[in-house]
């Protein structure tokens, strides 16, 4: 029964992720800082992370077709857990990433700006929607195999490699005067040594969110040895 609802939370989350990249595509409300034009969105870490989550989801989905239209592929038990491992990892960073979008936009910006825009347009689906449909399915329905508590520091990847390349581009083509800065999330307003502590502390809270997840897909959920 759960598989048949953790598919359904793939399937929504794929086409949720859609639709948010058409509105992104389509949409832009007049006055809206927070939403870039088209193709300028993709360098936001919260339409990668989204993407991402979508991609993974995907994956699933396909797996689990060809797992259950295979019988030759079903009967292989290794690897059908290592495929299983594999997605689990993914599943676990996916979510990590789009949580801690939603976070803190639910607890921190909202709170203090109150920016209509961050719940609109794409947004709605990137802030909102995509995140929990992920939490929920990973943390109350995804069971399969347990995975060992020290892949949540993995979950830190995506941000470091995000992190590395938002630095990158900085230091080769400078940072720029808004509009059109390429320090876009303001980490070196106070300059480089806080936009470094900055991130330090946005790394750290990526690998406690993960943490929490993890603890909450062993709590909520049975898993397979």
């Amino acid at each position: 029964m759960k598989k048949k609802i953790e598919i359904i939370f793939n399937i929504l989350i794929v086409i949720f992720v859609t639709i948010g990249l058409v509105v992104m595509f389509t949409y832009n409300p007049d006055g809206n800082d927070l939403v870039s034009h088209g193709i300028e969105n993709f360098k936001y870490f919260t339409v990668l992370s989204n993407i991402f989550c979508g991609i993974v989801a995907l994956v699933q989905l396909i797996c689990d077709i060809i797992n259950k239209a295979s019988d030759a592929f079903a009967q292989e038990e290794n690897s059908q857990k290592k495929y299983k491992k594999i997605i689990k990892y993914l599943k676990l960073m996916a979510t990590t990433d789009v949580a801690l979008t939603f976070c803190t936009v639910a607890f921190f910006l909202w709170p203090i700006y109150k920016l209509a825009g961050m719940y609109q347009g794409s947004n709605f689906f990137f802030h909102l929607i995509v995140p929990i449909l992920a939490i929920i399915d990973f943390c109350l329905v995804d069971e399969g195999i347990r995975i060992p508590f020290k892949i949540t520091v993995i979950s830190m990847l995506p941000s470091l490699i995000y992190g590395a390349a938002y630095l990158v581009n900085i230091l080769i083509n400078g940072i720029g005067e808004w509009p059109n800065t390429n320090d876009w999330y303001g980490y070196l307003n106070w300059g480089y040594p806080v936009g470094i502590l900055i991130f330090a502390i946005t790394t750290v809270m990526t690998w406690i969110m993960a943490a929490i997840l993890w603890k909450l897909n062993n709590r909520f959920t049975h898993h397979n040895k």
